[in-house]
C-alpha cells in the first residue's frame, strides 16, 4: 500500500511540477511542490521500510 501511496503522491505533485518546468512561471512555488512531493514521498517510503522490518521480525 505504501508503494501505491508514492506513485500517487509523484502523479498528483511530482510529475506535474516536472511537467512545468518546461515553462517556469512561477518558479519559487514550483520548487517549494516539488521538494515537499519528495519529502513525503521518503517519508512513506521509511515508513513502507518499517513496518516490512516490523513484518519479519514478527
Amino acid at each position: 500500500m505504501p508503494i501505491v501511496l508514492n506513485l500517487v503522491i509523484f502523479m498528483l505533485f511530482t510529475q506535474p511540477a516536472n511537467a512545468a518546468t518546461l515553462q517556469p512561471d512561477d518558479w519559487e512555488t514550483l520548487r517549494r511542490q516539488w521538494e515537499y512531493s519528495h519529502a513525503v514521498n521518503a517519508a512513506v517510503a521509511l515508513l513502507a521500510f518499517g513496518c516490512t522490518r516490523l513484518a519479519s521480525l514478527r
